[in-house]
């Protein structure tokens, strides 16, 4: 939701009139009303993996979405329309093409979703946040993953200061989504936790095993340069100020290239398709990360290839691979297309 957000708000900074349409749960019911755009509703479920009443009641529900679907193409005639790869997009994206309206699906991976798979072959544009061999033409344009701005804004002296951490010294990051990771986390403690280290670690455990983290460096032989947050509301500047990052391969990666940090990669191997396994290899390919998977990573492997990520050589150079491989103006290149097929469509251009 926070890539679709961030270039909503570059079309609306070009005179675009800017709507949401969405499930109405999760998070989008929050964060879309909050950034001041409106949301409306699609009545549609998400497919699980297994067959059950589930996939019916999903099956059941395809007709009613598209029936809300309509209403919202008829009641707003909208120039363009743009589907993130949720399923709640599908039916929207799908009759709009249909109606000739523009269209454009972006995909926020490097493994591509069964709904933008099948909106692809309807879509005027599809734009993707990894380079795809498989998928070249004029149709797909890689564009990167749109950023929130607040995230390339972010300085290192901001992010020192609000961590209280030493310039003199490394800054490590770790991280694993937005709910933690058990595998990161059990294996950070195991290396750092009661270890004097020459480099500053900035941990984020999650909610779920912030508690047992916490009790791991509440001892005398506590590592003093090792701090822990649950969350951060302000994780930009946690970015901003690190050295290295060690986390999981999912839309985060495309975040940590913007800021040129390396990064050591652990995909999580449950993700859909495996996709954080395809997106951590395509980085490490670059030059820009380092892969370990999780039923591969012990505390002595996290050890070492966070002294690699640090050599100051070899953090040089991965930083030069990360830069050159992000693209940290994505919502920006997102929204061109877009115009351009306004632009097409209407005769009027949104500069």
């Amino acid at each position: 939701m926070v890539p679709a957000l961030a270039l909503a708000d570059v079309l609306s900074s070009r005179s675009l009139e800017v709507a949401f349409c969405g499930t109405g749960r999760g998070m989008e019911r929050e964060l879309v009303p909050r950034a001041g755009y409106p949301l409306y509703a699609v009545r549609i479920r998400g497919f699980e993996r297994r067959l059950g009443l589930s996939t019916l009641r999903t099956l059941g529900s395809i007709p009613v979405a598209g029936v809300d679907a309509w209403r919202l193409l008829r009641t707003f005639r909208p120039d363009c329309v743009i589907g993130v790869g949720a399923y709640a997009s599908g039916p929207v994206v799908a009759e709009a093409a249909a109606g000739r309206v523009p269209t454009v699906a972006v995909e926020m991976d490097s493994y591509m979703g069964w709904t933008n798979r099948i909106l692809s072959r309807m879509v005027d544009k599809v734009c993707l946040s990894f380079p795809d061999p498989r998928r070249t033409g004029e149709k797909y344009i890689y564009t990167g993953r749109p950023l929130r701005p607040a995230l390339l804004s972010a300085t290192r002296d901001e992010g020192l200061v609000r961590f209280g951490l030493d310039p003199a010294r490394d800054v490590l990051l770790v991280f694993g989504g937005s709910l933690g990771s058990h595998t990161l986390n059990e294996a950070t403690v195991d290396a750092f936790a009661r270890t004097a280290t020459p480099f500053q670690i900035v941990h984020i455990t999650g909610e779920r095993e912030h508690a047992r983290v916490a009790e791991a460096l509440s001892g005398p032989d506590a590592n003093a340069a090792y701090q822990i947050h649950a969350f951060l509301d302000d994780f930009p500047l946690a970015l901003a100020a690190a050295d290295a990052v060690v986390g999981r391969a999912g839309g985060s990666v495309s975040e940590v290239l913007a800021r040129g940090v390396p990064s050591l990669l652990v995909p999580y191997p449950l993700a859909t398709g495996d996709h954080q396994t395809v997106n951590a290899r395509t980085v490490a390919e670059a030059g820009a990360a380092l892969m370990i998977t999780d039923a591969d990573l012990t505390a002595k492997d996290l050890a070492e290839a966070v002294a690699t990520l640090l050599d100051p050589h070899t953090n040089r150079r991965m930083s030069e691979a990360a830069l050159r491989l992000a693209r940290p103006d994505a919502a920006v290149r997102i929204a061109d297309v877009v115009v351009e097929l306004i632009a097409r469509r209407t005769g009027e251009h949104y500069d």
